[in-house]
Parts: structure tokens; sequence; C-alpha cells
């Protein structure tokens, strides 16, 4: 149900699924990183976006992201393995606000985004 070609390309694996939460993994690879030797904000982003995705889309309800802001917290290297959690923080009728952390192996925090999608009829 969830199936997301640009998330199979990155090598991102859903974990875990319930209503309002999911948790996914991504590994690290050389053709993720940056200039600096680390893991891209933009691969970073994506594993959270996807995790955002399908927590939001687990009540039954479409739903589509309308803003997300990330705050990037500490590098990732080539081999880490990055795991991202969403959890629902408020759900009114049409709005749903999400909190996505990003970890790495270690448990420590790489990343913490927070998204908000529209809820359409049907």
């Amino acid at each position: 149900m969830y199936e997301d070609p640009y998330a199979s390309f990155l090598g991102i694996a859903l974990q875990d699924v319930y209503e309002g939460h999911a948790t996914a993994t991504m590994k690290v690879e050389e053709h993720m990183l940056n200039f600096h030797g680390t893991a891209n904000g933009g691969a970073i982003f994506s594993l959270a976006d996807y995790v955002f995705a399908v927590a939001s889309n687990s009540h039954g309800q479409p739903a589509v992201g309308i803003t997300m802001t990330m705050h990037y917290l500490k590098a990732g290297g080539v081999g880490s393995v990055l795991t991202a959690t969403a959890a629902v923080e408020k759900e009114p009728t049409r709005l749903g606000l999400y909190r996505i952390e990003v970890k790495n192996e270690t448990d420590e925090l790489v990343a913490l985004a927070e998204g908000m999608v529209y809820r359409k009829k049907g």
C-alpha cells in the first residue's frame, strides 16, 4: 500500500506502521554524500518525508503534505543506518501535525522535523 518508487530507489525500508505512526530505515551510501563527505540533507529529508507520508496516510483518509520544516543536528556518514519515526501530534479534521525524528544507529538525533498535512475528503 505504501509503495514509493523514489523511496525504493534510495533503499528506504518501511519497518513499522500503525495509525498515526511510521518508522523506516535507510543506509547512507556513497552516492548520497555531499561535498563535505557526509549524508546529503536531501537524502535525510527524503527519509523523513517518506515516514511523514506513510504516517499521515495511515488513518484511512488521503492526506497531502502542505509544509515541512527540518532541523539538521548531526552529520551522517557512509554506512550509517538512519531510522526515521513519524508520530501524529495534532489531528483535527482537516489539518494534521506530525513530529519526525531521524536517528543514527547509536540512537543520536540526526534531524528533527515537523510536518503538516491537509486531509482530503473521501
